[in-house]
This record gives structure tokens, sequence and C-alpha cells, in this order.
């Protein structure tokens, strides 16, 4: 269906509830310039591995000249907190106001973004569009959809999600009117040097106490057999990653959507070596498994599975980020996404925080007003950043 967008007049949008409803032509002349993370087959096969759990809407933008030159997907899915901090004022606050509004801990939200990504990869324009005009044009189309035009969405909460500054140390732009700006967990990013070629050059640029570490991760994690999985392996292993998967989430204070890993054999078979998908067994049972892409000159850290038996003893997960970092060297990337999470220990290797922000808006007026100062007040939980390389002395 195409609607004028009331932002933008001079846009037209095509609403979809599935992306096997989209015009697949027009969506992928916008999506090649985009993360592949907006590319039409992987969305295709995020939304039949997941359609019974959750709801995903698409928008392609059109010019008057009726081209395409823009997409942004959408999804509706439950936020469950599990006790944060900001969560407790929530609950504290919904009972001060004689509101169940945020009693049982769970709100459904309307994300424009991609919940199962990291990052800004929720709409592309193929024009000039600040990064101003995007969002409000994306927020634009959140309020049509919050008003079940022409598809019924029962969301509580609007969220535009990971909002990155312009460049490090600067504000994020501000928020459409009605939204609230919100700090997430930082996003831990390490530049790679492009004159490292191997592990070894790496290490030598190291400080003596980081080389220790690493040499610690290496020693402890030895009796592991990593191999990497293909699609048909990790159709056959679904069960077992789901459930090293399911560990980790509930250690989360908060999640928003639970991926089926199952995905991966389909993403896989599309992307070949673009996705990294290593297994780490112990006597040939699997007591982890870790997921990356190669987008673009980035290695992106995807999820990761744990047996919680085995991790300490063996540094899975140490290990794991050992191998994004070798794997990043190998494939010559220019950074490497660590993402959310374990600040520490990416620091260790040498990433380093990166901002990044949800703008957040309730439907229900008097609650938006409420919560904004809770929201605005949110700040990512503290940790020591630790700096691995020697100092260069002039």
């Amino acid at each position: 269906m195409l609607f004028s967008c009331d932002r933008v007049p001079d846009l037209r949008l095509s609403l979809n509830e599935s992306l096997h409803m989209v015009h697949r032509e027009d969506w992928n002349t916008v999506a090649q310039g985009a993360s592949l993370y907006l590319r039409y087959d992987h969305l295709l096969a995020l939304e039949d591995r997941m359609g019974a759990d959750m709801e995903f809407r698409y928008v392609i933008y059109y010019s008057r000249t009726n081209r395409p030159v823009g997409i942004a997907c959408f999804q509706v899915v439950d936020l469950e907190d599990r006790g944060s901090t900001y969560g407790d004022k929530l609950c504290h606050l919904g009972k001060r106001m004689g509101s169940r509004l945020f009693e049982d801990r769970r709100v459904r939200c309307l994300v424009s973004g991609n919940v199962f990504h990291a990052g800004d990869h929720g709409s592309h324009f193929v024009e000039e569009v600040t990064m101003e005009q995007r969002i409000a044009t994306v927020a634009d189309t959140l309020r049509r959809l919050e008003k079940g035009d022409p598809f019924p969405t029962k969301a509580s909460a609007l969220v535009v999600k990971d909002i990155v500054p312009p460049a490090t140390g600067t504000a994020p732009p501000d928020p459409p009117k009605g939204y609230h700006l919100m700090r997430t967990d930082v996003n831990m990013v390490m530049t790679v040097d492009p004159a490292w070629r191997s592990l070894d050059d790496y290490q030598a640029v190291i400080t003596a106490k980081a080389r220790t570490r690493l040499k610690n991760v290496m020693k402890r994690s030895e009796a592991l057999q990593v191999r990497r999985l293909d699609g048909e392996a990790i159709e056959r292993h679904a069960v077992r990653l789901q459930a090293l998967f399911e560990t980790v989430l509930a250690r989360s204070p908060y999640v928003m959507g639970r991926l089926n890993v199952a995905v991966y054999a389909d993403w896989k078979k599309q992307q070949g070596e673009a996705l990294r998908f290593l297994s780490y067994e112990l006597d040939g049972t699997i007591v982890g498994f870790s997921a990356a892409f190669l987008n673009g000159r980035t290695l992106d850290a995807h999820y990761v599975g744990l047996d919680d038996a085995y991790n300490e003893r063996h540094a899975v997960y140490q290990r794991m980020l050992v191998d994004h970092l070798v794997c990043g060297i190998q494939h010559q990337a220019s950074r490497i996404i660590f993402g959310r999470t374990a600040e520490q220990a990416k620091s260790n290797l040498g990433a380093v925080p990166e901002d990044m922000y949800f703008m957040v808006r309730h439907r229900n007026h008097v609650a938006n007003k409420l919560i904004g100062p809770i929201l605005r007040s949110v700040k990512p939980a503290p940790f020591e950043l630790r700096d691995p390389f020697k100092r260069v002395t002039a």
C-alpha cells in the first residue's frame, strides 16, 4: 500500500507486514549500498524463522518519480526486563501512578531497526539524507504504524535503536518531538592495524602484561577443538546451540527478542565465508559457539553460546574473543566490532567503547512524560578500560 509521508511530502511509502509482499528489486536497489543486515535475503531468512514469535514491518520510500530512494525495517517484540536499575525505577513509578503499565516488567515495543544486530541497521537512503532527516522520517513512519495504519500493531513503546553519534565524543542528534534520548551499553570497537598479518604481529605491539594474559587464555583453552560449522551442521546441532544461547540470555538484565539460532543455517548458506560460525568442543561435546559477520571491511561479532560448566576452566569465551581478533587480522578487516557486554575482557585486546543511544517514546501520553527523566538518567555500567598496547615514544 502506498501512503504519503507527513514529515517529507515528496516521499511516498509502501508499507508491508511481510518481506514476501515487498518488491524485491526495489528493495535491493536501495539495499546494495546498505549494511548486509538490510539485504533482502538476510531479512527474509530471519522473518521465515522468527515469524511465529514476532511481527515484522517493512517500508520502501519512493520519490515523486516513483524511484525507490529509501528502505526501513521495523520489528514488534517484547522487551523483558530482569532486574535492571531503570526497570526498578519504572516499576516504582507505575505503583506511584496506581498503574500496572510496568508491573510485569515486559513492554511490547515497535522498534525501528534490527533487534538482533547491534548498530544502526534499521534504515538506509540512497539520496543525500542527513542522520537527522532519516531519523525524523523513520519516527514519522513509527507514528503511522503505531496507529495501526494499515496493520494493527499493539505496542506500548516506540523505539529507534542504536543511534551512533557521527564522530567520537560528539553528541547524538536531537530526538524527534515526544521521544527521549537514552544511553545504552557501549559498543566495544577495535581498530585493526593494516600492518598486522598474524597474531604474532599483534603480540609484538602489546605490553608484556597483555601478552601474558593472552598466552594464559591460549593455554587454558588448548583442550578445545575449534571447528567451523556449515549450514547443514548448524541445522543438525540447532537444539544444542539454542540451549547454549539461552544460557547466555539467562544472565542478561534485559532481553529484547530471542533469536532462533537455526537461522544461522540459512545465513551460512546465503553468505558462505562472510558468516564465520565456530563451535567449541570438548571430547565431542559442543560447549560453546560464536558467530561473526564480515560486513565489508568490518568484522562484526554476533551472538555466542556457552556452557557455564566449562567456560571458566577452559577460557571458552575469552578464546572466542581472541579468535575474532585472528579472523579480523586474516581477512584484513579495518576494525572489529565486538559488541556490548564483557567490556573489560574486550578492552584487554584493545577494543574501546563507542557510545550508542536509543530514542524512546511511550504511546501513553502521561507515562511518556513521566518516564523521560528516568530514561535520560540511564548510564552504561562502569568498567575498567584497559589499554594493552605499548606506549609510543617520540
